[in-house]
């Protein structure tokens, strides 16, 4: 997907929040979104049929060896939205039920509701583009796709959209072939016909989205990964399931009761296959363009490195449904 063909309306919403920040400069004071939350962190008030709530939203600055332009990109995950209909079958709507008090915010807005507020934030404040880390609807229902479609609809810049491994499952055919051959075919049209491996290009560097829901990267991602790599442009990798570090791993072990971080089998991870672990060596190889790597899947947010001949970034999202995202500030720098 290209950049460039969405660039004059981003700019057009671009001026509309540098409007915004001036008038926040003055201090009037019947406005929010102006106040930092914490070195890094800012919180914004949303609304939805739920009533106010509050963004919790990381800013982190990245740089890129070589470019020359600034960009933004706003990442959300795990928002894990609900949709309920009258249409669903009796196993679904019971799956429902079940699941939809689980994804509240504090302030006791359903996901389904905050969501439109994110694409609102995305596009008054002209982000370049929003990256979705997996786990934005909680099963591939119907009345889900629908609100899916409907949402990314209204974004005025491209998004680049990864499974997680609840987009396209159903507890009663969890990672299962059938649910495979079922399901996952339902998220081709939002990720470019191809679940496994896709991009977004901003010229002077791409974003990669892979497919590691599974647990396992998808073996579908060679050889175009490596393609990608040896264009020597900067990378940016988006995924769902996060890689090992040292940092998230000892999280991962203390938030939840079976692996959740791919790596470090013998410490609580999970033991990655050779598609993993190829993947892994391909991305932190002492030649490798990859500067950073996005993940979630986690609900928490984390900041650390992966290691290998070369050190990569990896920053982790915390749940969206708990109205947190990540604004990524890129620009240049050795």
């Amino acid at each position: 997907m290209s950049y460039l063909n969405k660039k004059e309306k981003m700019l057009r919403r671009r001026a509309i929040g540098h409007a915004f920040a001036v008038i926040c400069l003055l201090g009037l004071a019947g406005l929010t979104g102006c106040g930092n939350a914490g070195e890094g962190d800012q919180m914004e008030e949303g609304t939805g049929a739920g009533g106010a709530w509050e963004k919790h939203i990381t800013e982190e600055t990245v740089r890129l060896k070589g470019i020359t332009g600034e960009y933004t990109l706003l990442f959300l995950t795990d928002t894990h939205a609900i949709v309920q209909s009258q249409g669903a079958s009796e196993q679904e709507a019971a799956n429902e039920e079940a699941r939809y008090p689980t994804f509240f915010n504090e302030e006791g807005v359903p996901s389904a509701e905050q969501f439109p507020e994110w694409v609102r934030y995305a596009n008054e404040n002209g982000v370049d583009a929003v990256l979705l880390g997996g786990d934005i609807i909680d099963t591939p229902s119907e009345a889900n796709l629908r609100w899916l479609e409907e949402q990314l609809g209204r974004l005025d810049m491209p998004y680049l959209y990864v499974n997680g491994n609840h987009d396209w499952t159903y507890p009663w055919e969890y990672m299962t072939e059938a649910g495979k051959a079922a399901y996952l075919p339902l998220l081709e049209p939002f990720m470019q016909d191809d679940t496994a491996i896709h991009t977004l290009d901003f010229g002077e560097f791409t974003v990669v989205g892979i497919d590691d829901s599974p647990g396992q990267v998808d073996g579908g991602v060679f050889p175009a990964y490596e393609e990608i790599l040896e264009e020597g442009r900067p990378v940016i990798v988006l995924a769902h399931v996060p890689f090992m570090t040292q940092s998230v791993l000892g999280k991962a072990r203390e938030a939840w009761s079976s692996p959740v971080v791919i790596g470090a089998g013998n410490y609580g991870g999970i033991y990655p296959n050779e598609d993993s672990e190829r993947f892994v060596s391909l991305t932190t190889a002492a030649d490798s363009p990859v500067e950073l790597v996005l993940a979630g899947h986690v609900h928490f947010y984390d900041r650390d490195v992966i290691e290998g001949e070369r050190q990569v970034l990896q920053l982790v999202g915390g749940a969206g449904f708990q109205g947190n995202a990540i604004l990524v500030h890129i620009t240049g720098g050795e």
